[in-house]
């Protein structure tokens, strides 16, 4: 998509920063995102949200709000516009933060500090707790409950609900549901309590810098389009899962980062949380058009297989 200058001028003199020089539009992510650079040297970042897409610009604010005070790099929510007055769809302007998405520095001699960054990281997220488990809205969580067990219920009846309606295999997805409900008892009910789940921490989502001796140092923390109120260890297994996949070996550097897990039995925590994982991510994908079919062929429809086959 391309933005005008005159036209980004307009909807940000409010901001008071400036003419723009330029608007630069940034690689990644499911949102169309531009670097806004002022004559004045400073520099913003302009997010639009699609109609129709499951995060919006208060929800956002809202997950980010609730770093306020910790020491986790993310940027500062300059002005949330929903009037799709100065510009024709939702958009959010937030302060600059430096630095490229770790996804890109994956060659990087360094790329194993930077892992562990991101599990210490993920520690501070959740240190911070939250009032009862749920998704965020712009004002708060939503429906929330007080239990794990509820919660992780909510999610399976949901997951297994929208994985039937895109077409999953109902042999394969029964035998993961019995699965799921009866290990629930064993895992679920040691959660620490509601923390702060980012829910998509992975090495897009992460920006990093290079200091003057080489070292990766960790500057920002991005997309909080996902942000909940969970239990920890299910936002843990979610950040493995997907980083395993797009960073393949970062795990252990993550733990390492991480520490120590709060479960009696961490592995076969994670592991549940994974299979829970597999099957949302499953049903997102067919959401999406990633993948078209039913049965088109996918690695996490085998993953799927597999956990059905090892009970």
């Amino acid at each position: 998509m391309r933005l005008e200058r005159d036209q980004v001028d307009a909807a940000l003199a409010g901001l008071d920063l400036g003419r723009v020089a330029t608007v630069t539009e940034m690689s990644g992510g499911s949102s169309s995102v531009f670097r806004v650079d002022f004559l004045s040297g400073t520099s913003v970042v302009l997010k639009m949200y699609r109609e129709g897409y499951h995060t919006g610009p208060a929800k956002d604010a809202f997950a980010a709000a609730q770093l306020d005070g910790v020491a986790v790099p993310v940027a500062r929510h300059l002005l949330i516009d929903e009037s799709r007055t100065r510009l024709p769809f939702d958009f959010v302007v937030t302060s600059y933060l430096p630095g490229v998405t770790a996804g890109t520095l994956r060659d990087h001699a360094d790329i194993a500090s930077l892992y562990r960054q991101t599990g210490a990281l993920l520690r501070r997220l959740h240190e911070i707790a939250m009032p009862a488990y749920g998704r965020f809205d712009g004002q708060g969580i939503v429906d929330p409950v007080v239990s794990n067990e509820e919660y992780i219920g909510r999610r399976i009846a949901y997951g297994f609900e929208r994985f039937a309606a895109f077409g999953g295999d109902p042999v394969l997805a029964d035998r993961l549901r019995r699965i799921a409900e009866a290990r629930l008892p064993d895992i679920v009910p040691f959660s620490k309590g509601a923390v702060f789940a980012h829910d998509d921490l992975h090495p897009d989502n992460v920006l990093a810098v290079e200091d003057g001796h080489g070292r990766l140092v960790l500057s920002g923390l991005i997309d909080f389009g996902n942000a909940q109120a969970a239990d920890p260890v299910l936002d843990l297994a979610k950040c493995l899962f997907c980083s395993e996949h797009d960073a393949p070996g970062s795990t252990p550097h993550i733990l390492a980062g991480y520490g120590r897990i709060d479960h009696p039995d961490p592995e076969e925590a994670i592991w549940y949380y994974t299979l829970l994982h597999r099957v949302t991510m499953w049903f997102w994908l067919r959401h999406i058009g990633v993948i078209p079919t039913p049965d088109t062929p996918s690695g996490l429809i085998d993953d799927l297989r597999a956990m059905a086959e090892s009970g």
